[in-house]
């Protein structure tokens, strides 16, 4: 296979805040050298600025892409591109007050550089790709756009004329670890005929309870003639021996969020709070806060068993510190857009978040916790609570809920007051725990912090992303999860050798 340098070069177009070149120099470091992002174009000042303070060895142009002159930049082995429409997306729920907002934007002139960006089509890799002949292309975009752009199929045959392969890949970014974010995307990969196809299948790390083992999942399509789609709507993964369906493994919110904030009390705010956000914050104590909570810190290990009753079986230990008990339970995240999605705009902080946008909408709730001077405080040291908690007092009207709480050989166990104790052991591991369901008012509320945001996409903790807050979570929801962009990349250079 012709190579145009003696290392495996990348041009990432419309390069946004950087995730697909963090992801590709993931991917170097891993492999030692080698691999370098060459090239980055956007059209937005601020992200090329953001990009040239992660990537000052790369060259960088801010422009127009869909204006530009292709034979302006060198040639690289692959490009990586996120053309967008928002004709492609649901737009937060309202796909049509969003085109309208875009129109008026044009018609006033006052036209926001973010949300130029739905300006780039995706003509512009066929533009590309006929001038550079890269070995590799992959196009990242939301999974509508297979089936709400009409000139899909034409793109398709466009770039197969233009002499390439394509598989299209569905890949949510949760699987791709330590992503801790449900954000479904299609990866359409491209590779020159004649040169080897690079293995697509993405098989994530499962615990099957039938088989009563890890296994390496496999893709399973509910409707076998329409592969395409969104996990567990169009498809879930299953063990490759008995075909039972099965969770991977993801990180859970809870690894992202800043727990030395709180917020602030709902109860003590000057201005209340929307009474959409008041619905969704009490059903959300619906759902979360009825008794406390056992959780695996790092990942589930069955399906949606990431959290469990303290009063169920403990999680089996692992080689590190990972497991947690919440009094009472786990803070949960709502989203305040896409109104239609239902209950899954309010997620506990122990799963993962709700897919990203460029807009600041998610907020988290903390519940409180009672001691018995009937102070409140919340959860601060969550990840790294002990199993045994010592000067924890009973509340009466909490009497009915009280339990002994121990650890034992290396999990956490629970027994109710009229259940018989466990064995007690030498050092004091025994505790006792009361607990009431908090009042909406007694429960603490703030946005997601945009340093929570850009964590939330698996981006390094010391990537910097420049602008205000609102620009920063823009950025962010724009970009592509660097962990899924690893994966992909590394697939399609495997392909070369």
């Amino acid at each position: 296979m012709p190579r145009k340098n003696s290392y495996i070069t990348f041009t990432d177009q419309f390069c946004g805040a950087g995730g697909s070149s963090q992801g590709v120099r993931s991917l170097s470091k891993k492999k030692g050298g080698g691999i370098e992002v060459k090239m980055a174009l956007n059209h937005w000042k601020l992200a090329i600025e953001t990009h040239e303070t992660n990537f000052p060895e790369t060259l960088h142009d801010c422009t127009d892409i869909s204006a530009c002159d292709p034979r302006r930049y060198p040639s690289t082995d692959v490009m990586v591109t996120s053309p967008e429409c928002t004709t492609h997306t649901p737009a937060g729920g309202n796909h049509h007050k969003a085109l309208k907002a875009q129109m008026d934007l044009f018609a006033s002139g006052k036209i926001d550089p973010a949300t130029e960006r739905s300006r780039a089509t995706m003509w512009d890799v066929c533009r590309f790709a006929e001038y550079h002949k890269y070995n590799a292309i992959i196009v990242e975009n939301v999974v509508e756009a297979k089936t709400r752009w009409p000139l899909f199929d034409n793109w398709l045959t466009c770039m197969h004329t233009l002499g390439y392969n394509h598989k299209c890949v569905y890949l949510n970014s949760m699987h791709c670890h330590p992503t801790p974010q449900s954000r479904d995307r299609m990866y359409v990969v491209f590779w020159k005929k004649g040169n080897k196809a690079p293995d697509l299948d993405f098989k994530p790390t499962a615990y099957c309870g039938k088989c009563c083992k890890d296994v390496q999942s496999v893709q399973t399509w509910k409707n076998p003639y329409k592969q395409y789609g969104k996990y567990r709507s169009q498809y879930v993964y299953s063990c490759p021996s008995c075909t039972t369906a099965v969770e991977p493994y993801y990180y859970a919110a809870m690894n992202i969020i800043d727990w030395s904030d709180r917020g602030q009390r709902i109860g003590d705010r000057k201005k209340p709070l929307a009474s959409k956000s008041v619905d969704r914050i009490e059903r959300g104590l619906k759902m979360f806060g009825d008794v406390p909570l056992q959780f695996h810190a790092a990942y589930s290990d069955q399906a949606r068993g990431v959290v469990r009753p303290l009063t169920s079986y403990g999680f089996a230990q692992t080689t590190f510190s990972s497991q947690a008990i919440a009094l009472p339970p786990v803070p949960y995240i709502i989203k305040m857009e896409n109104l239609s999605n239902g209950d899954n705009n309010i997620r506990s902080a122990a799963d993962v978040m709700q897919a990203q946008t460029c807009t600041h909408s998610s907020g988290i709730v903390f519940l409180t916790e009672y001691t018995s001077k009937g102070k409140a405080r919340a959860i601060t040291n969550v990840l790294n609570t002990a199993t045994s908690r010592e000067k924890m007092g009973i509340l009466t009207d909490g009497a009915l809920n009280a339990f002994l709480s121990y650890y034992n050989g290396g999990t956490d166990q629970a027994s109710h007051l009229l259940a018989s104790t466990g064995t007690q052991p030498t050092g004091q591991r025994l505790s006792l725990v009361s607990y009431t369901q908090p009042k909406i008012e007694d429960c603490y509320y703030r946005m997601l912090k945009d340093e929570e945001v850009k964590l939330s996409m698996a981006f390094d903790k010391d990537y910097i992303i420049l602008g205000t807050s609102k620009n920063k979570v823009k950025q962010c929801g724009n970009a592509v999860t660097p962990p899924a962009m690893e994966w992909i990349a590394g697939q399609v250079i495997e392909s070369f050798n």
